[in-house]
């Protein structure tokens, strides 16, 4: 058995300079730490993310800071499917402490038009700012992730574009990151450059897009939405161990990859890196690996597997890359 993949990536993360009230993050700047408390819960699925930060370049979407208001928009293809929360990766000015952050969604958004408005959350107080380890040209990048709660929302299969903010008190300042497409979830990935600016703060009251105020470029920001868990993805293990088992599973996504993942106990590991962060597994420590990669073919399917001793009464679970949905934990017989 391979050992379990989910190490860390390397993050390709971006620094630049906040001078106050700038729409772009582009030179160097020294400052202190910040400090910004944490609340919420992390969702558990990640059903699109646009990859972790580049290096080029950040983009102000924010409100109540020194900028009265700003949202910088990227697109997603959404496959279908219930929104739980939403992530973001932002470098702060230093110094700079927020009370809550919002999440807007348009269809058919584009130059010098919101098109239709399709969902807007403002004032989300449930979530988290967490470093995520970088320190660049005087500032810590910090992952934003926020859950909906009772504020969950379905999305229909569609093209669309997301406006990520963080809600500022009275100072400061906040830039989303820039990415290439390192390490993204779902479609596109980061580097479409459909990525757009709207403030009436800097000037602008419809959306233009960023490549009219930075130059020509695949400009994308690093966004993602959480989705529902899919209680419909199950896994059930038959047979005799030690001997031949077989493993069912029922109710995944059609035509993507998912991980056969055994412990010898069950538990709550969060896996702490990679395009799958943050998911929570119901399988413990002991001895937890990665058995295999297989595809979920039509959503439902089966494979035979020869168990050893060491397999038997053990615990398997079911997890599908992308979206990072994880199907119950089942008992090796």
């Amino acid at each position: 058995m391979k050992r379990i993949l989910f190490s860390a990536s390397a993050l390709a993360l971006m620094a630049g300079t906040a001078f106050a009230q700038n729409p772009t993050l582009t030179a160097g700047e020294t400052g202190g730490m910040i400090k910004i408390g944490n609340n919420g819960e992390v969702p558990q699925a990640v059903c699109w993310f646009n990859g972790t930060a580049d290096g080029r370049k950040g983009f102000t979407s924010e409100r109540g800071t020194a900028v009265s208001d700003s949202w910088t928009f990227d697109d997603v293809q959404w496959g279908g499917g219930t929104v739980e929360g939403f992530r973001a990766n932002f470098i702060p000015n230093p110094g700079t402490v927020f009370s809550a952050c919002d999440l807007i969604v348009y269809q058919g958004l584009g130059e010098g038009t919101f098109g239709t408005l399709i969902a807007d959350k403002p004032n989300i107080t449930s979530y988290t700012l967490t470093l995520t380890g970088g320190f660049y040209f005087g500032r810590d990048e910090y992952l934003l992730v926020a859950t909906l709660g009772g504020g969950s929302f379905n999305l229909g299969s569609g093209n669309y574009h997301v406006g990520i903010r963080l809600v500022g008190t009275g100072s400061g300042q906040a830039f989303v990151v820039t990415t290439s497409g390192a390490g993204a979830v779902g479609n596109p990935p980061g580097n479409n450059g459909r990525t757009f600016l709207q403030s009436n703060y800097f000037g602008y009251p419809n959306p233009t897009d960023w490549q009219n105020l930075v130059g020509a470029g695949t400009w994308d920001v690093s966004y993602g939405l959480d989705c529902s868990q899919g209680g419909g993805y199950t896994v059930a293990i038959t047979g005799t161990c030690p001997g031949t088992v077989r493993l069912a599973w029922s109710g995944a996504r059609p035509n993507i990859q998912q991980g056969i993942l055994f412990a010898r106990n069950t538990g709550n590991y969060t896996i702490p890196s990679g395009p799958c962060q943050g998911t929570q597994l119901g399988l413990g420590t002991n001895q937890l690996q990665l058995y295999n990669t297989i595809g979920t073919g039509n959503g439902s399917g089966s494979v035979n597997a020869q168990a050893g001793p060491g397999a038997c009464r053990g615990y398997v679970q079911l997890i599908q890359v992308p979206g990072c949905q994880t199907s119950n934990v089942a008992q090796v017989p």
